[in-house]
């Protein structure tokens, strides 16, 4: 099956967005509501796919953006913000009394407009939905489905004494994803319409291998699975869809094979999809610029826009799954490639291990070694050394090694000479015939402080000297060696 993300990109363009899309989604902004101090999503693909830690805000952004749209008839529901979020004894504040969500609308000129709904305290209600575009919204909370065998409703209490009103075929498109998904053959999946007494249902029933069973025979990964795929197959085009961990009862490739639907039914239906999930095998399967990850730290949450999903799942493993080995040759390197990345990017260098290998020799030998290994690897040499970027081997700034180019820098000496009362280029000119990689034991000694806590100190002091160019540089290259 062919890759359709370029596809769906490509459906995304502003030439063709309004005319497949609509009026979509193009970003939210979130303020003081609940973990969302000031939160801005920009939506860059028909599918957004919210991702982070427990606790940093990704039902929260899925409830929001249920609230955007008006309904565009009878039939259809129509949320608010009380739908979600409220207030009382065991939750006093929820949300803060200048709470505000802004909604930026695509529209056919290939501009947005903005519509904020705010809350009046005086008024104690939430104010703004009037002008709002109409759109179909479905809202598929984690209490979406429930096996019919614990929700014990009436089909399941009367299995016996039900009447089967109507019977139809699904779509084969919503039977061959169900199947590719599950990884199974249904045969025939039906839908059936139920009745006893004066209630009435929908139930599913599938033949496989030459026997039929009903929902209340299903595990939950295979119920809930068929009942988001023929939702998402009856929707109204263009319609927003709204998924909060639909990869829940999924074993792993199902996972990824879900997400290769939602791209499939995005295309199909023009859907605009935004998801949860904690799942790396249905992020693998979804476009880069799909991945928003929400981080949290103690200043509050940031959003990471177009996020690997090796760095995705780092992450969320809170560092214990590296997204990407760094090969350094000492640890002086080593040190200043840390507080490089630490400021430019602190997420990322918490997604990443970087180890100190040994000479330009051992470098090469080691990337030779795990070229094709699936162990994800770079190396940063010193900045007298070459690079070679194709092969994942970079440089760091300036053109000395990295004692020399750390005791050689303007905001190391006035350091030295300030703390320390110590004069480095006199130091230096001692070391002239002294193997460089020895500079900070004879430091050490001079001024009487631990070798490690001396590297730290002036790898802290030379990057705060380099340019947000020279920092983001490196850092972007790193980046970018985990996507080939």
């Amino acid at each position: 099956m062919p890759d359709h993300r370029n596809r769906l990109q490509n459906l995304f363009s502003e030439d063709n967005r309004y005319a497949n899309f609509g009026n979509l989604l193009m970003k939210i902004k979130v303020q003081g509501f609940r973990c969302h101090d000031l939160t801005i999503i920009d939506i860059e693909n028909p599918i957004t796919a919210f991702c982070g830690l427990n606790g940093t805000g990704k039902s929260t952004l899925l409830q929001l953006a249920a609230v955007a749209y008006a309904k565009p008839d009878s039939v259809s529901r129509r949320y608010y913000i009380k739908d979600f979020i409220v207030s009382g004894i065991l939750d006093p504040a929820p949300f803060r009394t200048d709470a505000v969500v802004e909604y930026s609308y695509w529209h056919e000129d290939r501009t947005v407009k903005t519509i904020a709904i705010k809350r009046s305290e005086s008024e104690k209600r939430w104010s703004g939905y009037r002008p709002q575009p109409k759109r179909t919204v479905y809202f598929a909370g984690m209490g979406l489905y429930l096996p019919k065998i614990e929700v014990r409703d009436f089909v399941l209490r009367n299995a016996s004494n039900i009447s089967v009103l109507r019977t139809e075929s699904l779509a084969e498109s919503s039977k061959s994803w169900a199947c590719k998904i599950l990884g199974c053959n249904y045969d025939v999946m039906e839908n059936n319409e139920v009745k006893h007494n004066d209630r009435e249902g929908e139930v599913v029933t599938v033949m496989r291998a030459g026997n039929k069973y009903s929902e209340a025979n299903m595990g939950c990964g295979e119920g809930r699975t068929q009942h988001i795929i023929r939702r998402l197959q009856t929707l109204p085009e263009k319609s927003l869809v709204l998924l909060e961990e639909p990869e829940t009862s999924l074993h792993p490739s199902a996972q990824h094979e879900f997400g290769k639907y939602l791209i499939d039914v995005c295309i199909e239906k023009k859907h605009q999809i935004l998801i949860s999930t904690h799942s790396e095998y249905l992020l693998s399967a979804l476009p880069s610029a799909s991945r928003i990850y929400l981080d949290r730290s103690v200043v509050g949450l940031r959003a990471i826009k177009g996020i690997t999903t090796a760095q995705a799942i780092s992450l969320m493993t809170e560092g214990h799954d590296k997204a990407l080995h760094v090969l350094v040759e000492d640890e002086v390197a080593g040190v200043l490639l840390t507080e490089i990345l630490r400021k430019s990017d602190y997420a990322f260098l918490k997604s990443i291990k970087i180890h100190s290998t040994g000479d330009t020799k051992t470098i090469h030998s080691v990337m030779k070694a795990l070229k094709d290994t699936a162990l994800p690897v770079a190396a940063v040499r010193d900045g007298d050394k070459n690079d070679s970027p194709a092969d994942n081997i970079f440089k760091l700034p300036g053109g000395l090694a990295p004692e020399k180019e750390l005791l050689s820098s303007v905001n190391v000496i006035g350091f030295f000479g300030e703390k320390y009362e110590f004069d480095v280029p006199s130091f230096n000119a001692t070391m002239k015939d002294i193997d460089h990689h020895e500079w900070f034991n004879h430091l050490s000694e001079r001024v009487s402080i631990n070798k490690n806590a001396l590297i730290q100190q002036c790898a802290e002091c030379y990057v705060e000297n380099l340019t947000a160019n020279d920092r983001d540089t490196l850092t972007n290259l790193l980046k970018e060696s985990l996507r080939k």
